[in-house]
């Protein structure tokens, strides 16, 4: 498997992986996302190469990082149900990491996931940015049980 960003013409095979799997998603152009893939792009030299022939069937799995000022918000992660239970949700973190590692990133995750985040160093937190804090407020009132999750040590700003 191999993670790939997506420029925002090529978004159009993970919207229909969204529409599939998670419908009420609403991928957002200021979005960066990326996908883990079965194949896909192609390495040379070690170096990543963005393919936009990435296909939906392709697809293993995807995350958006929704920029929310200097903040961000680590949304929409979705693995396909017939890789579920094989690891590559910790697969994404993984890869994810370096790039939500610096203590800027939240989550707004189920309850029933804070033991899987919290396996990559991310923890329920009390306080947040007021810009964080608010849209966790307004997510929060839909039917959906959520917790606002932060790295676990972030100094909080």
């Amino acid at each position: 498997m191999q993670l790939t960003w997506l420029a925002p013409n090529e978004r159009i095979e993970v919207k229909k992986f969204y529409r599939q799997h998670m419908p009420y998603a609403r991928l957002l152009h200021k979005e960066s996302i990326c996908v883990l893939t079965q194949t896909g792009s192609t390495s040379a030299n070690g170096i990543e190469i963005t393919s936009s022939a990435i296909s939906c069937s392709e697809i293993v799995a995807s995350a958006r990082i929704r920029p929310i000022g200097q903040l961000a918000i680590l949304t929409g992660m979705l693995v396909h149900p017939d890789y579920r239970g094989q690891g590559v949700g910790h697969r994404l973190m993984r890869e994810l990491s370096p790039v939500i590692s610096d203590g800027s990133t939240y989550i707004f995750a189920l309850a029933h996931l804070e033991e899987f985040y919290s396996q990559h160093g991310v923890s329920v937190i009390a306080d947040a940015p007021n810009d964080i804090a608010q849209l966790f407020l307004k997510y929060q009132s839909s039917d959906k049980e959520l917790v606002l999750m932060g790295l676990a040590g972030a100094i909080e700003r």
